[in-house]
């Protein structure tokens, strides 16, 4: 017998081909965020985890030397000969698992690499700390730099993670705070916080308003931009030096600080936030809807971005006294 035959295969029509290609097209895109968010998930536990690093280093650095890491000595010297000194990242690296760079590390010599001569040129050229970085941030993750006693080019991290100095404002109030030394050269940096200049390192028990919370460290991890829409990096971190310079320091231009004195990515523009050397950049990242933060206590939380600025001064000065509101 001779075998039946179906009935003869038809092609796709070009109606139908082009009906599966737009059925396609539709699921991605209604995928494509779901993907995108679980990505930014990933990342941004990811910058958690590397926060929660700093402020376990932060504790250990303090279960050491009785304080927390200061952030700089005031700068000496004529520019031939400048002294800037290195930045509160630099002290704690021994804690990051990176003590063999502070142990060949000479702590003399201009750090910012800018006027004087660093003994720490090579050291310092091209020396990344992956755990300095936001996955998130679409910033530079580095400068190169040269200066005439710095030929260089001498390449430096420049970290999307700092240091919270203190508050301009009392915490939790509306009243300018100098109740102790300040500068105003480039903004006004108040020393009521944890990360502080030589002459006032912190201690655990200073925190009078609690470690769990008073904010120690925070992000600048996105750009700002101006009036015109023009993306700038703003960081505090990016002047000379990068991650490894305390900036000319105390009651002058610093590096890897801030004193907090505008809301999240806010006052662009105005005092103390026109230059990455000056002292009141903000708080700003690239995770939706606010910014990551590591407080005293060693724990991380997430800062929505429209928090009341009160509760913000109230997380950034260490001893104000005033209740800290939900945040």
């Amino acid at each position: 017998m001779v075998p039946s035959r179906g009935s003869p295969s038809r092609a796709f029509t070009l109606v139908e081909l082009l009906v599966v290609i737009a059925i396609i097209g539709i699921l991605v895109a209604l995928l494509l965020p779901a993907i995108q968010a679980a990505r930014e998930a990933a990342r941004r536990t990811q910058c958690s985890n590397h926060l929660k690093q700093l402020s376990l280093a932060l504790q250990n650095y303090h279960d050491s030397y009785y304080s927390f890491p200061y952030n700089a000595d005031p700068q000496s010297a004529d520019v031939a000969t400048r002294q800037r000194g290195p930045s509160w990242f630099v002290r704690i690296l021994p804690f990051m698992e990176q003590g063999a760079i502070v142990q060949q590390a000479i702590f003399s010599g201009d750090w910012s690499l800018q006027d004087g001569p660093s003994p720490n040129t090579a050291l310092l050229n091209g020396l990344i700390i992956p755990g300095l970085f936001c996955p998130s941030s679409p910033l530079p993750q580095t400068k190169s730099l040269s200066s005439g006693s710095n030929p260089g080019p001498t390449i430096v991290q420049l970290p999307n993670y700092i240091g919270i100095e203190g508050s301009y404002y009392v915490g939790g109030t509306s009243a300018t705070a100098a109740p102790q030394p300040y500068q105003d050269t480039y903004g006004r940096a108040v020393y009521n916080g944890v990360i502080q200049i030589a002459e006032f390192p912190v201690r655990m028990s200073q925190i009078t308003d609690g470690t769990s919370t008073t904010l120690v460290v925070s992000e600048q991890s996105n750009f700002q931009f101006d009036a015109n829409g023009n993306k700038i990096d703003r960081r505090s971190s990016g002047h000379w030096g990068g991650a490894w310079s305390c900036g000319a320091a105390a009651r002058n231009w610093t590096q890897n600080v801030t004193t907090i004195r505008y809301p999240i990515a806010g006052g662009f523009g105005l005092s103390g936030n026109t230059q990455p050397y000056e002292v009141n950049i903000p708080l700003f990242s690239s995770h939706p809807g606010g910014v990551l933060g590591a407080l005293a206590d060693g724990s991380v939380r997430f800062i929505a971005e429209n928090i009341d600025f009160s509760t913000l001064t109230a997380l950034a000065d260490r001893a104000d006294g005033q209740p800290v509101g939900a945040f």
